[in-house]
């Protein structure tokens, strides 16, 4: 009886200190899916904020992402690297061929949160990510991932000079055409 009166007040206390044994990123997790985004980014040295607002597909740990607004571009963030090209362009340019980086960007775009990459803590429908790896930390000094339902999510990305960028992804479909499986190919 003491032993299970002792794993109660154990797991209570987990849960009222803001950790769980195992965090739920279910609402999170795109296996394939399209939408829209809006994008603020809030530089510490600016008054306003950068808008933007684009589309975007995913498939598996693939992301196309197409700014519209204000300028029109596209970026291919794939396991091999991350590459961007502007609409007068015909052909991507390598942004980084950083593994580490590609991998980070892609699964936390797609909801695939790995919890070997990130110091987790839970409050209510959101998540604060750390990241454990050191060149990561480098670039990232916290992720805010939030989601009200499997089809809404807010991601907001805090660098070490302390500016952010505030993402809202809206997934319209999980069905993709063959244009969209085309877009998350890297075609030079």
């Amino acid at each position: 009886m003491l032993g299970k009166l002792t794993q109660c007040l154990l797991l209570c206390a987990l849960l009222l200190s803001g950790h769980t044994l195992a965090n739920d990123f279910s609402n999170f997790e795109v296996k394939q899916g399209k939408g829209q985004f809006s994008q603020a980014k809030h530089f510490t040295f600016l008054k306003r904020a950068i808008k933007s607002q684009g589309e975007f597909v995913i498939y598996e740990q693939h992301v196309y992402w197409h700014t519209i607004d204000p300028v029109s571009s596209e970026m291919l963030l794939l396991p091999s690297g991350i590459y961007r090209r502007l609409n007068t362009e015909k052909a991507y340019h390598t942004v980084t061929k950083d593994k580490q980086l590609n991998r980070l960007l892609a699964k936390l775009l797609s909801g695939e949160i790995d919890e070997h990459d990130w110091k987790i803590t839970a409050i209510e429908q959101c998540y604060k990510l750390i990241p454990k790896l050191d060149d990561v930390a480098l670039l990232f000094a916290v992720v805010e991932l939030c989601s009200a339902d499997e089809n809404h999510r807010r991601i907001v990305i805090t660098d070490q000079q302390k500016n952010e960028t505030h993402i809202s992804m809206q997934i319209t479909s999980k069905e993709l055409t063959e244009g969209d499986m085309n877009a998350v190919k890297l075609t030079h």
